[in-house]
């Protein structure tokens, strides 16, 4: 696959970032606070989609790992949850006002929905040229 150092570091570092977010929401070092009308609700509703971008991230890096072909759809899949997170938090903060506040809480937000974007992309599209340089050969 190509760029598969780099998705095996994006699939590994999204995963285990993902997961240390969710410990610390559950263990109460990390406090969801209701920024806006039902944000907590909201936040706390991504639990289980979350469980699948870090199933799927741990699988991309593991299949990478092991230069399985199934890497392609692991990448696939975990870019594709990764830009839709994303368009829907940065539509979200954009509907409730949160994508104008600038405390250091939405800055993290928002580098949290910048990052699922653009990796997001970048796993796709890395995905997408290792499909069309191998249907060349």
């Amino acid at each position: 696959m190509k760029g598969s150092r780099a998705v095996a570091v994006l699939g590994a570092l999204t995963g285990a970032g993902i997961l240390l977010q969710w410990v610390l929401v559950w263990t109460g070092a990390f406090p969801v606070v209701e920024s806006t009308p039902g944000f907590r609700d909201y936040f706390l509703s991504f639990a289980a989609a979350d469980m699948w971008l870090v199933f799927a991230a741990l699988l991309t890096a593991l299949l990478v790992l092991k230069a399985d072909k199934r890497a392609v759809l692991a990448s696939v899949a975990l870019g594709s949850a990764m830009l839709f997170f994303g368009l829907y938090a940065l539509l979200y903060d954009f509907n409730t006002g949160l994508l104008f506040k600038m405390s250091a809480d939405e800055l993290f937000g928002k580098g949290v929905t910048l990052y699922n974007i653009v990796v997001g992309l970048v796993l796709m599209g890395l995905a997408w040229r290792s499909i069309d340089s191998a249907s060349a050969v």
